[in-house]
């Protein structure tokens, strides 16, 4: 089991930091799926808190991630070849695969930092996608079984497309998604973005369907930055040992 403490009078007190369309939109009896969704949340309702919140677990519900198998999706030309190249740290997808909308899903799988990790690239979702390609990323997925979804969009992108891929990827993969997906954002340049200000300008929506998960990955491939590739491996080890190994799959097909 675990446990999210915090002081809530002191949280009521400062709920004058929230933003109303998180407060509002979160199920009070909605179940937190791990105790990052919890801590997520608890941050930007409260986002003056800076003590450590404390995580108790059992021992008995501890699960060892030996494996970690990932799906990209996203627009047509966001760069998933580049960004699985660099979870991989390897060549492993060429430009003009999948991401174009007409070849089929592939993955390729690489050891990294202990972890066997498989990415999964798919064709790019848009508003033209046929029926062949939603049949093409459901059979991937439910061949694949992922331990989660990255949403991979560019840093500065438009907030308007985000959110229309994304709520494509629930219409089609199903409302249950959003508890695997975790948003990507990438960039190209050398210098790191100020991504706190890119998540205030996009908005508290997008991230919010996806329990505020999200990481900012360099895929450039002479700026390669281990440390981004580790902390998102990490996290989604985590998040697999949350969920007890638990995968997903596309429950019905087009």
């Amino acid at each position: 089991m675990e446990v999210l403490t915090f002081d809530a009078d002191r949280l009521r007190q400062n709920l004058k930091f929230c933003w109303p369309e998180e407060v509002t939109a979160r199920n009070d009896e909605e179940d937190f799926d791990d105790f990052e969704d919890a801590t997520n949340l608890v941050k930007c309702l409260w986002p003056g808190w800076h003590l450590p919140l404390e995580e108790e677990r059992s021992l008995l519900q501890r699960y060892t991630v030996s494996d970690i198998r990932l799906v990209l999706v996203g627009r047509p030309g966001v760069g998933k070849s580049s960004t699985g190249n660099a979870i991989l740290g390897r060549l492993a997808f060429s430009p003009g695969g999948p991401s174009s909308g007409t070849s089929s899903c592939c993955w390729q799988s690489e050891w990294v930092f202990g972890h066997q990790v498989t990415v999964a690239e798919t064709p790019g979702l848009s508003e033209t996608s046929d029926d062949a390609v939603k049949r093409d990323i459901s059979t991937c997925v439910n061949m694949l079984r992922p331990h989660a979804v990255l949403l991979v969009t560019r840093v500065g992108s438009s907030t308007v497309e985000d959110l229309a891929t994304m709520r494509q990827v629930e219409e089609f993969f199903g409302m249950d998604v959003s508890r695997y997906t975790r948003i990507l954002y990438t960039y190209a340049n050398s210098a790191a973005p100020d991504i706190e200000r890119q998540r205030r300008a996009a908005g508290p929506e997008l991230l919010f369907k996806v329990g505020y998960r999200y990481h900012v990955l360099n895929n450039n491939p002479d700026h390669w930055d281990g440390q981004q590739v580790y902390d998102l491996v990490q996290a989604v080890a985590r998040m697999v040992m949350a969920k007890g190994g638990e995968v997903y799959s596309i429950r019905s097909t087009v």
